[in-house]
């Protein structure tokens, strides 16, 4: 029996055929069956509901295990549960599908939320500096702020190349995973020429994201410049 998967961008099609199906048939679903799971699943949380919440995040994976918005929220539900090992269980599997600069930095405040709690502070510290690379946010320096007062010092900024540095000793990727490039740019191209060109243009802007690749910023520019034609 085929495994049926609620799949919603040609992107997602890439990366769950690569790292789930393997050579797996499938089929996808006609309507997004994950929905009605992260609707049940708001609710739960915007009630408290943490434990109930996690569930019906974890069913709606189930359904799409290539989201990361199931996948992510599943991560903050282990987090307030205090589930350390799953947190970080679920922070690795989640670096495969990381598309976007915003998305890999919270890969690297989960490993840094993972190494406090392990009593790791100098960890810690070098993810969440780390994570501000892809994207600045409030938490992580108030992460970092939180740390500097529980160890009574000031945690010393390190250049890029030296988180990088102490990131590779505990084999942890320094940059998004190039076989996920590798599949979105695969993608944006069959989705152009299929005449897709809006998901075309997701993929390639999820590139360019992570990349700042020239090529793929010309292809961006030639496809807004084919949508525009059409309006």
């Amino acid at each position: 029996m085929k495994t049926e998967v609620s799949l919603n961008h040609i992107s997602e099609v890439f990366l769950y055929e690569y790292f789930v199906a393997k050579g797996k048939e499938y089929v996808i679903a006609e309507t997004d069956k994950a929905l009605p799971f992260k609707e049940k699943a708001r609710e739960y949380m915007a009630g408290g509901d943490v434990g109930n919440g996690q569930q019906e995040w974890i069913k709606a994976h189930f359904e799409n295990p290539v989201d990361m918005e199931a996948i992510l929220a599943i991560i903050s539900c282990c987090k307030q549960l205090g589930d350390i090992e799953g947190e970080y269980s679920y922070t690795v599997d989640s670096y495969n599908y990381c598309c976007t600069r915003a998305e890999m930095a919270a890969y690297y405040r989960n490993l840094g939320w993972y190494y406090l709690e392990k009593y790791k502070p100098e960890l810690a510290s070098v993810c969440y500096m780390y994570s501000q690379l892809f994207d600045e946010t409030k938490q992580a320096e108030e992460e970092i702020r939180f740390l500097e007062k529980a160890l009574n010092k000031k945690i010393e900024r390190k250049s890029p190349e030296e988180l990088q540095n102490i990131l590779k000793i505990i084999n942890i990727p320094t940059e998004a995973n190039p076989v996920t490039l590798a599949l979105l740019y695969k993608a944006g191209n069959e989705a152009e020429a299929t005449g897709q060109h809006g998901q075309a243009l997701d993929c390639y802007s999820m590139v360019y994201d992570l990349t700042m690749d020239d090529e793929v910023a010309v292809k961006i520019s030639d496809l807004r410049k084919i949508m525009e034609a059409k309006l």
